[in-house]
């Protein structure tokens, strides 16, 4: 089980996003003092100068894989490479998008930023956790903070969307950079900017209209919306106080990307997908600076308050166009379909309002769609609190939209909605009991055999008088699971009396009805438990019994054997391969 607070001195919270990541921490002294004095670090954005409160997620490895850099000066860094001719002996990485791929497995290889390298992706995230960790100890010594190493809780928060072999392989990868399982959590992103939200005064939301103190019984809705994926989550308030999740997981690909690729493909009509490519390719500094502009004018423009968008033209991309197509960059645009809406003013690339909010409307309207559903759900009754977090919701046209659609809910978006999960993060690592309730999002079970029914069974199941890859169930979808607690199954017996250790094979199910067999077409294997067994001096069948503790890392496995009633910690291994 987690590691409780009492043992630590300080909470380091990280949050690994696909283009943007950061860290936050407060020492003990300050959270008793006051929980919202969490310290968030600052960046400087080296192109414009600015100050940031995350920085980018990309990676610079030399040609051996090791590290060089990462965030800002990764980016820097691989500019003046690619400048010099040099870039060809790195390996750069520009963004984290792999990490919301469902088939994400221990040996999966992910390709550099030219497409012609491969690294593990357990490799990427180990740097790039390692990178944080080395920064808050620099950080404890920089400040001379009285905090050991041994003392420092660490968060790493995920979306509901991670299935339980993404979510091991970020342990995995948490420990290969040098941070104990022991002293790990593991929050989810919705459960800790909710948290967030409830400890904020009036003065720190969008509108001074803020989320209150949590009253028993209140039901709100949290809106995560992220780079690729919308988390969209219903909790109520307990008797105790604390939350408990109702609904959630409802994840959608509408996220900041689908704006983004909107852009793209608008550009991509005009000039052509070979000129992006080209550009892309041969000109990775001025193509990342151009997105990353973009995304700092989505941050910033409302296009009821804004005449045209002006973003400074890449000095090579009309050279790429002019150089393949051998006709004028400016003509083009001015032939094109969008010449009313696109053009060419002097050193800048100018949008109309219209077409820049039409780069919105598809995700804008699928969040909002899906909000609405969820709402019309007769157990969600009384929902009428919707809190809007993460960096997509920090973009005034999605604000305004959900303002008008949903005008009879109250809209609650916090100042720094993009830093909800990191400072949620910290205050989650102090108290990471604020969550009482989780509903399973999977069935559950053991593989296991049983005695053979020819009325129930299939007799190619059959083996002598016993039927096989029985699926035991030990959790059962949509029930309520009280986080940290749990109850015993079993048991499940041993078969020699010289065995030492027993395996058993874990699967789930996302089907409507419980599988009957671990072989069924909605069944998926997870991983293998092993119990390590006393020794047997009696000759006795011993039986384990195991219970499914859920929590901060989705759940942990003990077991107590019978014939002593030992209770014994089990290793749950979700990155093994299917036996």
């Amino acid at each position: 089980m987690d590691p409780s607070p009492e043992f630590c001195c300080l909470v380091c919270a990280i949050d690994l996003g696909t283009t943007l990541s950061g860290y936050a921490y407060a020492d003990k002294r300050d959270y008793q003092y006051d929980p919202l004095n969490i310290t968030v670090p600052n960046w400087i954005d080296p192109s414009s100068f600015t100050i940031t409160k995350k920085t980018p997620t990309t990676l610079l490895l030399d040609k051996d894989r090791r590290f060089v850099a990462f965030g800002y000066e990764a980016k820097t860094t691989y500019d003046e490479l690619e400048k010099k001719g040099k870039n060809v002996e790195y390996i750069f990485i520009p963004q984290f998008d792999f990490m919301f791929q469902d088939t994400l497995e221990m040996d999966m290889k992910i390709r550099d930023s030219t497409g012609t390298r491969e690294i593990l992706a357990i490799k990427v995230l180990t740097h790039a956790i390692k990178y944080f960790r080395k920064l808050m100890l620099n950080t404890i010594n920089r400040k001379r903070l009285d905090v050991k190493e041994t003392n420092i809780k660490w968060v790493l928060t995920f979306p509901a969307i991670w299935p339980d072999r993404v979510k091991q392989l970020m342990i995995e990868a948490a420990e290969l950079a040098g941070i104990p399982k022991i002293k790990l959590t593991m929050a989810f992103e919705s459960e800790v900017a909710s948290i967030y939200c409830s400890r904020l005064p009036i003065s720190g939301f969008v509108d001074r209209d803020n989320f209150g103190i949590h009253q028993i019984g209140q039901k709100f809705l949290v809106l995560d919306a992220a780079d690729s994926t919308v988390d969209i989550t219903v909790h109520e308030v307990a008797n105790s106080r604390t939350l408990k999740v109702l609904e959630k997981a409802r994840v959608l690909d509408c996220g900041d990307f689908c704006v983004d690729n909107y852009f793209k493909d608008i550009l991509t009509d005009v000039v052509t997908s070979d000129v992006i490519e080209a550009f892309r390719l041969n000109h990775t500094n001025e193509y990342n600076n151009f997105m990353q502009e973009f995304q700092n004018k989505k941050r910033t423009t409302n296009t009821t308050k804004q005449t045209w968008v002006s973003m400074r033209m890449p000095e090579s991309l009309p050279k790429v166009f002019e150089k393949l197509k051998n006709k004028s960059f400016k003509e083009e645009l001015t032939d094109s379909k969008y010449c009313k809406s696109i053009k060419w003013d002097g050193d800048y690339l100018c949008i109309s309002p219209a077409l820049f909010e039409h780069f919105f409307v598809s995700a804008r309207t699928s969040i909002s769609d899906y909000v609405w559903d969820m709402l019309e759900n007769p157990h969600m009754d009384g929902t009428d609190t919707i809190i809007m977090i993460g960096g997509f919701s920090g973009t005034p046209i999605l604000q305004t939209y959900m303002k008008n659609r949903f005008s009879a809910c109250r809209i609650v978006i916090p100042n720094d909605p993009e830093l909800a999960v990191l400072k949620g993060g910290v205050l989650f690592g102090y108290n990471s009991y604020m969550m009482s309730e989780r509903k399973a999002k999977y069935w559950y079970g053991i593989a296991s055999v049983t005695k053979f029914n020819p009325k129930f069974h299939d007799n190619e199941k059959k083996n002598k008088d016993l039927c096989c890859d029985i699926f035991d169930i030990c959790v059962q979808r949509g029930s309520i699971l009280t986080v940290y607690e749990g109850h015993f199954k079993g048991p499940y017996e041993t078969n020699r009396d010289d065995q030492n250790e027993m395996d058993l094979e874990i699967y789930v199910s996302d089907s409507d009805t419980p599988p009957m067999y671990v072989t069924d077409e909605k069944c998926h294997y997870l991983g293998s438990l092993t119990v390590d067994l006393p020794k047997n001096s009696k000759r006795n069948t011993r039986g384990v019994f195991v219970n499914f503790t859920f929590g901060g890392k989705e759940f942990f496995v003990r077991a107590r054997i019978n014939s002593n009633k030992v209770v014994m910690t089990g290793t749950f291994n979700f990155l093994e391969n299917e036996p």
